[in-house]
C-alpha cells in the first residue's frame, strides 16, 4: 500500500471511529406524534383505564433529558433514553395529582438526586416519564409519545421499581431502581375528544359487578 493509500485508510478509520463515537453519546431522541388508529372498544379500552391509577385530560409543555441520569450517557447498539416531561392537567378522571407532582426515585440517597428538573410545580401541573427507544424490542416500545402543546386523554400507571438509575457512578452494588409514572400500551394515550367516554367507562366500572 502506498503511504498516500494508508493515510487515505487510517483517516477514514478516524472518522468512523468518531462517528461510532459521537453516535453512542447521543441520546436517543422522542417521538414527535403518534399515528392515530382506530378507536378502540369498548371492551379493550375499559381495560386499559382499569389498570390505569392517574387519569387525566392535560397537555405536555416541558421535557427534560435524563440522559446521564436514568440512563447511561454512551449507549453502543439499541438505544434508551429516559425524559421527565411537565404536563398541565386539565381534568382528572382518576387518581391524585400529589402522587405525579415529583420524581419517585425509589431508595436513590439525597446526595445522588439531581435537581428537580421543572423547578416549582403549579397545582395543576405533575411530572411523568416517558422512554425514546430505537430498538421495538425494547420493553418499553409501547410507550405512548407525549407531543408537547398537544392536549390528549393519558392513562398513567406506576411501574414500581422497573428503572435502574444506570447513569449515575456508585460503589454500592446493585442499582438504584426508580418507580417512574409512564402512559404504556394500547389505550394510554386518547385524542382530548375521547374524555367524555373514558368517564362514562370509568362510571360503568365503578358501578355494580356480577
Amino acid at each position: 500500500m502506498s503511504p498516500v493509500s494508508f493515510s487515505r485508510s487510517v483517516a477514514l478509520l478516524a472518522l468512523a471511529g468518531c462517528g461510532t463515537f459521537q453516535h453512542a453519546l447521543a441520546p436517543a431522541l422522542p417521538l414527535s406524534d403518534a399515528a392515530a388508529g382506530a378507536p378502540l372498544p369498548d371492551s379493550i379500552l375499559s381495560r386499559a383505564l382499569d389498570h390505569g391509577q392517574l387519569i387525566v385530560l392535560a397537555t405536555p409543555v416541558d421535557i427534560a433529558s435524563a440522559h446521564g441520569f436514568f440512563t447511561p450517557s454512551f449507549q453502543l447498539g439499541a438505544k434508551e433514553t429516559w425524559y421527565d416531561v411537565k404536563l398541565v392537567v386539565d381534568s382528572v378522571a382518576k387518581g391524585k395529582l400529589k402522587h405525579a407532582r415529583s420524581r419517585d426515585l425509589g431508595f436513590l440517597p439525597s446526595v445522588l438526586t439531581p435537581p428537580a428538573p421543572f423547578g416549582k410545580l403549579a397545582q395543576n401541573e405533575i411530572i411523568v416519564q416517558y422512554p425514546a427507544v430505537t430498538s421495538s424490542r425494547s420493553d418499553w416500545a409501547a410507550a405512548a409519545p407525549l407531543t408537547l402543546g398537544e392536549q390528549a386523554v393519558f392513562v398513567f400507571r406506576k411501574c414500581y421499581y422497573c428503572l435502574p438509575i444506570s447513569g449515575i457512578a456508585h460503589g454500592r452494588g446493585p442499582y438504584y431502581k426508580a418507580n417512574p409514572w409512564i402512559a404504556l400500551g394500547s389505550g394510554s394515550r386518547l385524542p382530548a375528544g375521547e374524555w367524555s367516554r373514558v368517564t362514562r367507562l370509568l362510571v360503568e366500572l365503578d358501578g355494580p359487578r356480577d
